[in-house]
């Protein structure tokens, strides 16, 4: 219960008091409600959080070309099944009597149409049997020959078996536990889970010099894209890391987020010295000695939910930079356009300004306590105010992408494996599939059959082809 004095200066001190925390109340409520309307388009959730009543986003991060037509578009290979001259096996269908007078009918027919079936040969192992001769010299000395290197054992699995088992494995997310069970099921052999751990490890040993070529292409590139997101590994928290070009995809683990692990021996990320697109973490700025470049659909995302609450510059400034996108798609701004775009951008930065606000706790006696609250939408502003060149480098600079979706789709890997087995159980496995599903990645980007290609890996016979 208040007790109502004569003290006008313990009034004041009340009225400022409760002028704070009313402040600082609605100011949450305001955050909490904001939270309650996140979707795929306001903010960094995938669509599968948006539920069964998911609505199509107001306006995509990235506006799509409506010009084209429906369909392939020109250059698109296809895939149909078309003919080939020298089929594996050919059946042929006549009539045997005729269907008028039933007479036999006798000799070849004329071919009058044909039809090919393309369908699996029947599944089955393939066996080799190495055999070791000895041949005595006429000097009496008794020679013999020697196994091959890969054949180490008196009975073991091929090369393509293990590659096939790993690429389900990694690309396809079957468990390797499931995978003896179908092999057993395909080929009428199961294979052990330990041998398909030991041909993992195999893998993971052989690729390394492979690692080693991927990230220097990474390095050497003008523009390379970078991300991270948060893993389970042993029971803790872990973060895997990707830096990739349109080329080149390489993975890694790490326990940090920060500094120390795009610092660390696994990561490239401090030796690019090109553009490196990436979102706005902290540590990127910190550690990175190339130019840096903003993910416009962050921001975009970013944007949209301060428009969804009502903050007008957010709107336009979401619009002006999907405008300038637009024109950038012809070339980097020049001249008189790039001017306006950056008065334009100032423009709204100032508007902004005026809409958000930065609340700075006072004590009784009208002194700062240290304590401030920022909304949401004025660390934005903040951010879009010191980062203008990294935000705008997209439409002033040549080759700099709009946004970072290259190293969001080549992160994916560690996501949906996150969602089908929730978690790696050791370090060691974690390592190994990031390493593998970095190579598979950089093997389909360049086009080849990832099979045939891990394969070769295994065998000792892989070579780099030009691309």
């Amino acid at each position: 219960m208040l007790t109502v004095t004569n003290d006008i200066a313990q009034l004041k001190a009340l009225i400022t008091d409760l002028h704070q925390q009313n402040q600082q109340l609605r100011a949450k409520i305001t955050e909490l409600e904001a939270r309650l309307t996140q979707n795929s388009s306001n903010s960094h959730r995938p669509p599968s959080w948006d539920g069964l009543a998911k609505k199509p986003a107001i306006q995509p991060a990235l506006p799509k070309d409506k010009t084209k037509k429906h369909g392939g578009q020109p250059g698109h290979r296809g895939d149909t099944l078309r003919m080939i001259p020298t089929p594996d096996h050919l059946i042929t269908h006549q009539a045997i009597t005729c269907i008028e007078c039933g007479r036999l009918l006798t000799g070849l027919g004329q071919l009058v149409v044909k039809r090919q079936v393309f369908d699996l040969p029947k599944p089955g192992l393939e066996v080799t049997e190495h055999q070791l001769l000895a041949h005595v010299c006429s000097c009496g000395c008794a020679n013999q020959g020697q196994f091959p290197p890969a054949v180490a054992a008196p009975v073991q699995y091929g090369p393509r078996l293990k590659a096939t088992s790993l690429v389900l494995n990694t690309d396809y997310r079957i468990p390797l536990h499931k995978l003896g069970t179908l092999w057993q099921q395909w080929v009428g052999q199961r294979v052990n889970t330990a041998t398909l751990l030991t041909a993992q490890r195999q893998a993971h040993e052989q690729l390394l010099p492979v690692e080693s070529h991927i990230k220097d292409q990474v390095v050497a590139a003008g523009v390379s894209h970078h991300d991270e997101t948060g893993l389970r590994v042993g029971g803790k928290l872990q973060w895997g890391f990707v830096a990739s070009t349109a080329s080149y995809t390489h993975l890694f683990i790490h326990a940090k987020r920060g500094k120390e692990a795009l610092q660390s021996t696994d990561s490239v990320f401090e030796q690019c010295m090109g553009w490196t697109v990436h979102d706005c973490w902290a540590s990127y700025f910190s550690v990175g000695k190339g130019r840096h470049a903003l993910c416009g659909a962050h921001l975009v995302r970013e944007l949209q939910a301060l428009e969804d609450g009502g903050r007008l510059w957010a709107g336009a400034m979401k619009h002006h930079l999907l405008a300038l996108y637009g024109q950038s798609r012809e070339g980097p701004l020049s001249g008189e356009a790039r001017q306006q775009a950056q008065l334009e951008y100032d423009r709204l930065l100032a508007q902004g300004d005026e809409q958000e606000y930065h609340l700075v706790f006072l004590d009784k006696q009208g002194r700062s306590t240290g304590q401030h609250w920022r909304s949401v939408g004025y660390a934005l502003l903040q951010r879009l105010d010191h980062r203008q060149a990294q935000v705008l480098a997209f439409a002033f600079e040549s080759g700099v992408p709009f946004s970072n979706n290259q190293a969001e789709r080549d992160l994916r890997h560690f996501k949906v494996k996150q969602r089908v087995s929730q978690c790696f159980r050791t370090d060691r496995g974690a390592a190994q599939y990031a390493r593998l599903a970095g190579f598979l990645s950089t093997m389909r980007k360049q086009g080849r059959n990832t099979f045939e290609q891990l394969t070769a890996v295994l065998d000792g016979s892989f070579t780099w082809a030009i691309t």
